[in-house]
């Protein structure tokens, strides 16, 4: 019995040795090196039933896929991987699943070098979103040149992508440099000071001006108040070594086209008034810091927007009350002939441009359902040409999406841009290789993800504990609220830009909680605005304003953010609404 229990016993210690099931022992976690990676440490030690984490940074080329521990998450953030090894309970040597990156980049200088010398170099290529973000091409240099793009073919005249913004790898993994070569220093007037040179003034007449980034080995930071006004040109470009365009620098020039650096800082529309641009290329100079929030979905979903261009298709659209509206995955299944996209992001930015960025994806056939939301109405409902920082906020990742835009129709164009890069300072610089869907709505990292291919938000959201409302907003649904000529008007002018493309609009209403609103909103006041949209918009309203208004319980954290089970709720209704509309229009038809 003695020799049976010390057996026992030097079992136990043995196993005490080499595992931790106590919870007062010790794990050792030990990552094995291999080619391919480093990491913030390769040895740990933690209680039984602890969380570790260590920070893991792929080496160029290589990319890591997962390991061979049974309970992890791996995240993408800005500077590394985050490896979470969750309840550990033994000594373990935790392999690493780390491959060769498949596919690159090849960038060619066409002209300029590397900063090793070379004339060509390779970028991996993470897929993290449906498109794939470009190099920024800071370690590009070409005498006397400026650096505003990639191009797929080398001679130029395949698509051309600004710098850091998104590419489709079907059109090849080879980018080509696009150079601008510097006008001639001898048609700009200047003077050097100690922090730089400042252009005062242009004798030129080029098509294209591009100011240069260097005079007499000084960096071109600013330029003067009338320095280029009256300017008569097509386009010009800016250097990235500019940081400032005083007011009145181009006051009463005539141009179109301009290409500047997210690295400009002191600007406004007072620097360009009465100018007629056009089209605007914003080049990346600087890592992205809002890559991972909500902000960043709007690239993402533009991705398989524009992925689905030519496909038939039901785009779904407002702000957050979309984002979290909609189980796009059912709706896909109601109407097989359609894909389904959910172009929901952020209800407090005007929707005008949005809807002319989406518009540029969507042929005859396809359908836009809309449900402005009404606590953001004057910017759901058009009632203003601004631009504003959120909107900047919104194309960060792939600012080739600003080009889709005329902007000569657009007011607040530089304020807002000049608003937005403010923002970014003192943020952490973070990485293209970020997904939204990797996080959830408070920015933590997530271990399912947090977004679908349809643009949902699909992690769990419980229902609320009480109908009482979370803000003490009330809007109000009264027809006064929503005036024709300041409402009406703007909105139908949107809509008819689709419907001129042989494109179907409908108009449904946002949730929103039953009892946050307004004390005129009666049920009396809310049929007579039900009346007054269907009268006045030049689209169906195809749903009803009552089942709009839903139980406080059916919603998440805001008053018009359902809940999992309300998205279920609405989603059956959108189907039903959508059915019957169709068929009443296939009826009339016939």
């Amino acid at each position: 019995m003695l020799r049976r229990s010390f057996l026992i016993g030097l079992i136990m210690m043995v196993l005490a040795s080499s595992s931790c099931r106590a919870e007062k022992d010790t794990c050792r976690i030990v990552l094995v090196e291999s080619e391919g990676y480093d990491a913030d440490r390769q040895v740990s030690d933690a209680y039984a039933g602890e969380t570790l984490t260590f920070m893991l940074y792929p080496e160029q080329g290589y990319s890591i896929k997962g390991c061979d521990y049974t309970d992890y998450t791996l995240q993408q953030l800005a500077d590394g991987m985050l490896l979470t090894l969750y309840h550990v309970k033994y000594n373990e040597r935790v392999h690493l699943d780390v491959k060769k990156t498949d596919k690159v980049f090849y960038c060619y200088g066409q002209g300029g070098r590397f900063e090793n010398g070379s004339d060509r170099a390779e970028y991996p290529v993470v897929n993290s979103h449906l498109r794939l973000n470009t190099p920024l091409g800071r370690n590009l240099h070409r005498e006397a040149h400026t650096l505003i793009g990639w191009n797929t073919q080398e001679d130029g005249k395949g698509n051309t992508i600004g710098l850091g913004s998104r590419t489709d790898l079907n059109d090849g993994n080879s980018l080509y440099a696009q150079w601008a070569p510097w006008t001639d220093v001898n048609q700009f007037t200047w003077e050097e000071r100690t922090d730089g040179i400042h252009i005062t003034g242009y004798t030129g007449h080029e098509e294209r001006i591009v100011i240069p980034g260097l005079i007499g080995n000084q960096p071109v930071r600013f330029i003067e108040k009338n320095a280029f006004k009256g300017v008569k040109a097509d386009g010009v470009v800016f250097p990235d070594s500019l940081v400032s365009v005083e007011d009145g620098a181009f006051e009463q020039a005539e141009f179109s086209e301009l290409w500047l650096f997210d690295s400009l800082r002191n600007f406004s529309d007072y620097g360009f008034l009465h100018v007629p641009i056009r089209t605007l290329h914003i080049l990346a100079f600087e890592a992205p810091v809002y890559s991972g929030t909500y902000y960043a979905t709007f690239p993402d979903k533009m991705d398989r927007l524009i992925m689905l261009k030519q496909k038939k298709k039901i785009v779904f659209f407002s702000g957050s009350s979309a984002r979290f509206g909609y189980d796009c995955e059912r709706i896909d299944r109601a109407f097989p002939d359609y894909d389904v996209i959910n172009m929901g992001v952020f209800a407090y930015t005007n929707a005008l441009p949005q809807f002319e960025i989406i518009r540029t994806c969507m042929q005859s056939g396809d359908i836009l359902v809309h449900s402005p939301e009404f606590d953001a109405a004057q910017r759901q409902f058009c009632t203003s040409s601004n631009l504003d920082a959120a909107f900047y906020k919104m194309i960060e990742e792939d600012y080739d999406i600003l080009t889709r835009l005329d902007l000569s129709g657009y007011t607040q164009v530089f304020t807002a841009l000049h608003e937005y890069l403010l923002s970014r300072k003192g943020m952490e610089q973070r990485s293209y290789e970020l997904s939204p869907s990797s996080f959830d709505e408070d920015g933590n990292p997530s271990s399912a993800p947090s977004y679908n291919i349809y643009g949902d938000y699909v992690l769990y959201r419980e229902n609320a504990e009480t109908e009482k409302p979370v803000y003490g907003l009330q809007v109000r649904y009264v027809p006064a609220a929503y005036p024709e000529k300041n409402f009406i008007e703007p909105l139908n002018r949107a809509y008819r830009s689709f419907l001129e493309k042989g494109i179907r609009v409908y108009f449904t209403y946002a949730p929103r909680n039953r009892i946050a609103v307004s004390e005129d909103s009666t049920q009396e006041a809310r049929q007579l605005l039900d009346a007054h949209f269907r009268k006045y918009l030049c689209v169906p309203v195809i749903s009803e304003l009552e089942d709009s208004l839903v139980s406080g319980r059916y919603l998440y954290g805001t008053d018009n953010h359902l809940s999992t089970e309300g998205v279920q709720i609405r989603t059956s209704e959108i189907i039903k609404d959508l059915k019957m509309q169709m068929e009443m229009e296939k009826d009339e038809n016939a």
